[in-house]
C-alpha cells in the first residue's frame, strides 16, 4: 500500500472512530448560485430557515424554496425602494422581514406575510425608535430584534397593531451601532467604539442594566460582528481578530494565532466552530486551531465576504461582492 492510500485509510478510520471532525478532514464543498439575479452581484444580507433561503441584494431580494420555486421582489412588485440599500433580512413565523435604508432618508421595515406587504416606519409604528435600521437578529425564542444606527434597539411585539418595545442606550447617542446579538437574556451590541451588553432580565433603570467595554479593556476599537460560542462565551469580530469574553474578561485571538480573515466583519457559529468572513476570505476556527483561508481558488465567487448565515441543515450561506454560494456541511 502506498503512502497516499495509507493516509486516506487512516483519516477514514479516525473520522469513523470520532477522533476527527469530518468538516476539517474533507475539502469544503462550495456551490455557487447561478441564478442571473444573484450571480456576480453583491449580497448585502442572507436568511435561511424552514426550507427557504433569502438573498438580499442592494434593492431586491431573491427567495429559494426547497420545492425549487424561485421568487423575487424589487421596486417593480413590492415596497422595496429602488434608491434604498437592504441592511437586513429575517424570517419569523413564516413572515419575511426586510430592513432598508438610504443616505438621504430612513426607509424603515417591510414585512411580507406570503400575500401582502406592510411598511412599518417611524413614527407611525408604535415603539419604533427611528428608521435607521442597520441590523436584524432573531433569537432562540423567535423574537425579532432590530438595531438602529443611533439610540438603541427595538423588539417586535405581535399585536393587532404592529408594536415595538425599545431599549435606548446612552452609548449609542455618541457612537454608531454595527450589529446586535441576543444571548439568552443578554442583548449584545457591537458599536464603532467598543461593545455594550444590556441585561434584559433586570427590570430597572436602563443605566443600571448596561455594561460597556472600551479599548483597551475590549481589545479593539470596533465590534463588527457578534456570535456565541461553547461554554457560553461571546465572540466579537474586530479588525485585530476575535475578541472572546469568558464572563469575566476579554482576550484576543489574532494573526499570531492563525486568524488571517481580517477584519472579521461577519461571524457565524456552526456547532463547535466559528466561520469568519472578511475582505480577505472565509476562515473557520474552533477552540484549538484556525483553518485554511478560503478564497476564489476554493470555489467562492469572491474572497470579499459581505454576509453569512446558516440554514436549518447547518449549511453555511455565503454572500460575497460578486455573488452567492453555499458551503455544504458533510453528513455526519
Amino acid at each position: 500500500m502506498n503512502r497516499r492510500a495509507l493516509t486516506v485509510l487512516i483519516m477514514i478510520l479516525l473520522v469513523t472512530a470520532g477522533f476527527c471532525d469530518p468538516i476539517a478532514s474533507e475539502t469544503p464543498i462550495i456551490r455557487q448560485l447561478q441564478h442571473p439575479e444573484v450571480a456576480n452581484d453583491q449580497i448585502y444580507a442572507i436568511c435561511g430557515k424552514n426550507g427557504v433561503r433569502i438573498w438580499g441584494l442592494r434593492n431586491s431580494i431573491l427567495l429559494e424554496r426547497e420545492n425549487g420555486e424561485i421568487q423575487s421582489f424589487s421596486a417593480a412588485n413590492s415596497p422595496i425602494a429602488a434608491e434604498g440599500t437592504i441592511t437586513g433580512i429575517a424570517f419569523v413565523n413564516e413572515d419575511i422581514w426586510v430592513a432598508q435604508t438610504a443616505p438621504s432618508q430612513g426607509l424603515g421595515l417591510l414585512r411580507f406575510d406570503g400575500e401582502a406587504w406592510d411598511t412599518l416606519k417611524f413614527p407611525d409604528a408604535p415603539g419604533l425608535l427611528n428608521n435607521h435600521i442597520i441590523d436584524m437578529h432573531v433569537d432562540k425564542d423567535e423574537q425579532l430584534w432590530v438595531g438602529h444606527r443611533f439610540h438603541g434597539v427595538s423588539r417586535y411585539i405581535e399585536r393587532v397593531i404592529p408594536t415595538f418595545s425599545n431599549y435606548k442606550i446612552m452609548h449609542l447617542y455618541d457612537c454608531s451601532l454595527l450589529n446586535v446579538f441576543m444571548q439568552e437574556t443578554h442583548l449584545w451590541m457591537g458599536t464603532t467604539n467598543g461593545i455594550v451588553r444590556l441585561r434584559t432580565e433586570i427590570k430597572s433603570n436602563y443605566d443600571l442594566n448596561v455594561d460597556k467595554w472600551l479599548f483597551p479593556e475590549f481589545p479593539a476599537r470596533e465590534a463588527f460582528s457578534i456570535c456565541d460560542f461553547i461554554d457560553d462565551k461571546i465572540v466579537a469580530g474586530t479588525s485585530r481578530g476575535l475578541a472572546i469574553f469568558d464572563n469575566q474578561k476579554w482576550s484576543l485571538r489574532g494573526r499570531a494565532d492563525g486568524i488571517v480573515a481580517l477584519p472579521a466583519n461577519h461571524l457565524q457559529r456552526q456547532k463547535d466552530r466559528i466561520w469568519v468572513g472578511s475582505p480577505a476570505g472565509l476562515q473557520y476556527c474552533d477552540s484549538n486551531e484556525a483553518g485554511k483561508l478560503l478564497t476564489e481558488t476554493d470555489g467562492l465567487p469572491s474572497r470579499n465576504i459581505t454576509a453569512l448565515a446558516l440554514d436549518e441543515n447547518g449549511n453555511l450561506l455565503i454572500g460575497t461582492e460578486k455573488g452567492a454560494a453555499i458551503l455544504i456541511r458533510p453528513a455526519e
